[in-house]
C-alpha cells in the first residue's frame, strides 16, 4: 500500500543515524558498487516533505551481485600499526572528546583511551541536529580545516562515527586519500600489548567503582 506521509509522523533523527548510513554508503563502495547516494536528511525529511511511502512486505528480487573489493578505501589493524609507528597518515578519532581522552569508553572496547598520535574530530560536529542534515559544505571544510594535508584514517568504536568523518572528508571534501580503519577500537583493544594515549586518571576508576562515572 502507498499514501502521503503527514508531517506529524516525522521521526527523531540523530547524527548517528547519518552514521549508520555513512557506514552502509562505504561498506557498499568498498564491495564494488559504484552508484550509491545518502538520502539527504534521511526518512525523517522524506516525511516531512509528505513524499510517498509504502507498507507492508516488499517482494524481493534476487540478482547475481560479484563483489569487487576496493581496499583503497578500507585500513586494516597493520596498516593503522604501521603508521602509530612510523606516521604516514593522520589518525582521525572520530568519536566524543570523553571517548578520545579516556574518560569514557563503549563497552565493547577494552581499555581506555585513543591510538597514539590520532587528532580528535568529533564526527557529531559536522552535523546540524536542527536541519537534520549534514552542515553546509563550506562549514564543513572548516570544521575539517585543522587536519593536516595528506593521507588519513578515520576510526572511532566500530566503524559508525569514523563513517561520517570519512564520508565528509573522502566524497564532500574530495580527499580521495582517506581509509577507514573498520576495526576501529574494538579490534585495536583486543589485544592489551597494542599502544593507548590517556587521559585516564585512578580518581576516574574510583568513581567508576563507586558507580559515578564511566
Amino acid at each position: 500500500m502507498t499514501r502521503r506521509a503527514g508531517a506529524s509522523r516525522v521521526p527523531a533523527c540523530h547524527y548517528t543515524d547519518f552514521g549508520s548510513a555513512a557506514r552502509t554508503y562505504w561498506t557498499l563502495k568498498v564491495a564494488g558498487v559504484s552508484k550509491v547516494s545518502i538520502l539527504d536528511g534521511g526518512y525523517a525529511a522524506w516525511v516531512a516533505e509528505q513524499n510517498a511511502i509504502e507498507t507492508g512486505a516488499s517482494k524481493p528480487s534476487p540478482k547475481i551481485f560479484t563483489a569487487s573489493l576496493n581496499k583503497a578505501l578500507l585500513a586494516e589493524r597493520n596498516d593503522v600499526e604501521t603508521i602509530e609507528q612510523s606516521g604516514g597518515a593522520t589518525l582521525v578519532d572520530s568519536r566524543p572528546a570523553s571517548f578520545f581522552s579516556g574518560k569514557q569508553k563503549a563497552p565493547a572496547v577494552q581499555a581506555y583511551g585513543h591510538i597514539p598520535g590520532a587528532v580528535n574530530v568529533d564526527s557529531a560536529t559536522f552535523y546540524d541536529e536542527k536541519t537534520n542534515r549534514l552542515k553546509p559544505q563550506g562549514q564543513l571544510a572548516s570544521l575539517a580545516a585543522s587536519l593536516p594535508s595528506g593521507p588519513a584514517v578515520t576510526y572511532c568504536n566500530t566503524g559508525h562515527w569514523a563513517a561520517t568523518d570519512w564520508f565528509v572528508l573522502s566524497e564532500l571534501l574530495g580527499r580521495k586519500d582517506v581509509r577507514l580503519y573498520y576495526g576501529s577500537m574494538v579490534d585495536w583493544t583486543s589485544d592489551v600489548s597494542r599502544p593507548l594515549a590517556s587521559a585516564r586518571t585512578k580518581w576516574d576508576d574510583l568513581k567508576k567503582t563507586l558507580g559515578f562515572g564511566s
